[in-house]
């Protein structure tokens, strides 16, 4: 992921001749659409960069074919350096460059850059809270094997994918990354560090009349759990089945963390002072 900023710090000055302060947004991605293993990166990037003369720099073109190349320069020269040397890494990184002479990026179109990045925003904001298969697509489970669906992604037809469930198990908890390890990084001026900073400054830098980015992608702010429950189910969570009165919390108990939450704690020590 810490790759991601330092190539396309590379790419950029290649293609245009300036070292370009840029901002990003970097999303792990470990799945594929069947649920295998397919670790891969999405990149959310500024749409211009603060040149030496502290002055903003738009980007509107991303050269692929440059972004192929560099993206493989720096991925192989990065396992090269942090991999045991051995004759196999070795004999692996030279047929990588022979296998793929025009770098590692493989799917990724000629074209301008996409207004707002709408779509991946979107994309990114539902995956990195679901799991790498919803149950809706889970179709059946015999006690022995699982059959679920899924939208290939070259064709774009569904496909139905039938394996024993401890396979199943297998692929999705392979998916479950190391406890505290950040899905969502952040680098350049979007680093929390000297965003807030870097925000007024690239606002005194941007011309004072632009047109409206109607693509861009907004988060709205989500709805509380209540809410989309009664959406959902037509009833109210708190609501009490016995009494019909509306439920107040009082604690809450972890197995593992024993008391996290109490309320009549809290209200004594109110009444207490």
């Amino acid at each position: 992921m810490a790759l991601a900023q330092e190539c396309l710090k590379d790419v950029f000055k290649t293609a245009f001749g300036v070292d370009l302060d840029i901002g990003l947004v970097v999303v792990l991605q470990t799945a594929g659409r069947p649920g295998t293993y397919n670790p891969h990166l999405h990149i959310l990037l500024s749409s211009g960069g603060i040149t030496p003369e502290n002055k903003w720099h738009h980007i509107s073109y991303i050269p692929y074919e440059i972004l192929h190349r560099k993206w493989q320069f720096h991925l192989l020269r990065f396992i090269r350096t942090h991999l045991p040397s051995s004759p196999q890494v070795k004999s692996d990184i030279d047929e990588a460059w022979r296998q793929f002479p025009k770098g590692f990026v493989a799917h990724v179109q000629k074209g301008k850059v996409p207004p707002g990045g709408k779509g991946v925003a979107k994309y990114l904001a539902k995956y990195v809270v679901s799991p790498p298969i919803s149950v809706r697509r889970i179709e059946d489970y015999n006690g022995k094997e699982v059959r679920y669906w899924y939208r290939d992604h070259k064709t774009g037809t569904i496909q139905r994918e039938t394996i024993p469930a401890l396979k199943f198990v297998g692929r999705m908890v392979q998916h479950i990354l190391p406890k505290g390890f950040q899905r969502i990084r952040y680098y350049g001026f979007h680093g929390n560090v000297r965003y807030l900073t870097m925000l007024e400054k690239i606002q005194t830098m941007l011309p004072k009349k632009h047109p409206s980015d109607t693509g861009g992608y907004r988060v709205k702010p989500r709805k509380k759990f209540r809410e989309l429950y009664m959406k959902t189910y037509g009833k109210d969570p708190f609501k009490c089945p016995d009494c019909g009165n509306i439920m107040e919390l009082e604690s809450i108990w972890h197995p593992q963390y024993g008391l996290i939450i109490d309320m009549m704690y809290c209200k004594n020590f109110e009444d207490t002072g």
